[in-house]
């Protein structure tokens, strides 16, 4: 289901907003839905809210084709391999670095998402009920740690920066 409504946001949906928002807001159109999901996902109790967030997760697969197309414009023509080679080479790494980054900070904070106890065989942890007492305060400190470390990566780039990258986020 997500799969197809992906689909549907990539061809559909993404020609629309890029048309009528432009570039760099359907980029933040798509990452203020990726934030949406992802807190739905955190936050969510029940299995109908991992369905709905899936549902917002297929708004958000329009982040990287808007990417892409953004950077590809502001490219020179003997450049165009090289930028989007770079975008896809940095997205692998994310993709590969940051579940193992989540796992050690997981690990650091000794965040467990399932019940190891063995009292409750079958019982899930309460995320909606902060007085749950299987819930831990310490267990926020991993989104904290990520998000700052987001907004010190989104801080770094300057005004004199040259480049398609510069060229696209600064029009």
């Amino acid at each position: 289901v997500v799969g197809i409504l992906s689909i549907l946001a990539q061809t559909v949906v993404l020609g629309i907003l890029m048309r009528s928002i432009g570039n760099k807001n359907t980029i933040l159109l798509g990452l203020g839905f990726q934030i949406l999901q992802l807190a739905w996902y955190g936050f969510g109790s029940q299995p109908w809210m991992m369905w709905a967030a899936g549902a917002v997760a297929a708004m958000s697969s329009i982040t990287f084709p808007a990417i892409s197309a953004i950077v590809s414009r502001n490219a020179d023509p003997d450049q165009q391999g090289v930028v989007q080679g770079m975008i896809t080479g940095i997205r692998g790494l994310c993709n590969g670095l940051g579940p193992a980054l989540y796992g050690f900070v997981f690990y650091l904070f000794h965040v467990e998402l399932t019940d190891t106890d063995g009292s409750d065989k079958g019982a899930k942890l309460n995320m909606a009920n902060p007085t749950d007492e299987r819930h831990h305060p310490r267990s926020s400190l991993p989104l904290w740690c990520m998000l700052s470390a987001a907004v010190s990566v989104g801080g770094s780039v300057h005004p004199g920066a040259h480049g398609a990258w510069h060229e696209a986020w600064c029009l």
